[in-house]
């Protein structure tokens, strides 16, 4: 655990890490490691590793144990697009000008303004992204490889454990691969096709979210279906970690995990509470 505050973005912690690695005398890793970023959507600290006692999360649970845990980890705004722009120029909205959703066609980014896959891929890494960018104009940012295989009404994760597995085993060129997951936006879908989660969360086992304050049988169900909803993202980043060791290149992969924002409720998404800007963040790097 690190109780530090970390206000910027994971281009800024992924260029000091392998700054640090690569200026280590005893450093025995490949000039260029592989970076796998896995963000997820809406939600807040609520994962075994940050204290929940009803998630169930036990394999970013077990990322934590291996890596690092950031307690104080802020996003630089508590909407989608903004904060993605954010997550991947190192800038703040109003500096990059996604200063909107691109879902309503906000298009105001720079393209002067560099941005991660563009600087990885002119460093010679083979980049991907599975799932959505969220940011406009796409164009400007250069992935080798992209793949759209969820919406907000089907969750797939078994899908993009299959793309991210095909991903890892094209070659042995350094990679920077990106995982965007729609869990745990609402609509809450408390199951995919029966088998995620396997291990369903009922009404009856939820407690009220800090950030709610207050409760209704109407609500509790809610959480359920949501809880379900990160139970089944912690079995697809699960899935991706098992095909990231099957392909052998755990131990030189960076694991970037963290949330776009805080949950779409009340004091939570869209707001600038805790419950909005306050996302889990771990990494990983073995050794």
């Amino acid at each position: 655990m690190l109780p530090i505050v970390f206000r910027t973005t994971c281009e800024l912690l992924i260029t000091i890490a392998l700054s640090v690695c690569l200026a280590s005398p005893g450093w025995s890793k490949p000039a260029r490691p592989n970076v796998l970023l896995l963000v997820s959507e809406d939600h807040g600290h609520d994962l075994g590793c940050y204290g929940d006692s009803i998630a169930r999360t036990p394999r970013l649970d077990q990322l934590a144990q291996q890596g690092a845990r950031f307690v104080n980890a802020y996003v630089t705004q508590a909407g989608c697009s903004p904060s993605r722009a954010s997550l991947l120029t190192g800038t703040y909205p109003h500096q990059c000008g996604q200063i909107g959703l691109a879902t309503h066609l906000y298009r105001m980014y720079s393209a002067s303004i560099t941005n991660l896959p563009a600087l990885l891929k002119d460093s010679g890494y083979r980049t991907g992204l599975i799932g959505k960018l969220h940011v406009l104009p796409e164009e400007s940012f250069p992935y080798h490889f992209r793949s759209i295989v969820e919406s907000l009404n089907h969750r797939d994760v078994l899908a993009i454990a299959k793309r991210a597995s095909n991903f890892f085993s094209v070659d042995d060129k350094p990679f920077f691969l990106q995982i965007s997951y729609v869990d745990a936006h609402a609509p809450y879908d408390p199951e995919l096709d029966g088998q995620f989660p396997r291990q369903r969360t009922v009404a009856e086992d939820v407690r009220t979210l800090p950030l709610l304050g207050y409760t209704t049988p109407a609500i509790q169900q809610t959480l359920a279906s949501y809880y379900n909803c990160l139970s089944r993202l912690d079995t697809g980043i699960g899935m991706v970690l098992d095909a990231l060791e099957e392909a052998g290149k755990t131990d030189d992969t960076l694991v970037v995990y963290l949330s776009g924002h805080g949950p779409q409720m009340p004091r939570g998404k869209r707001t600038c509470y805790e419950g909005g800007v306050r996302v889990p963040f771990i990494v990983r790097f073995p050794g």
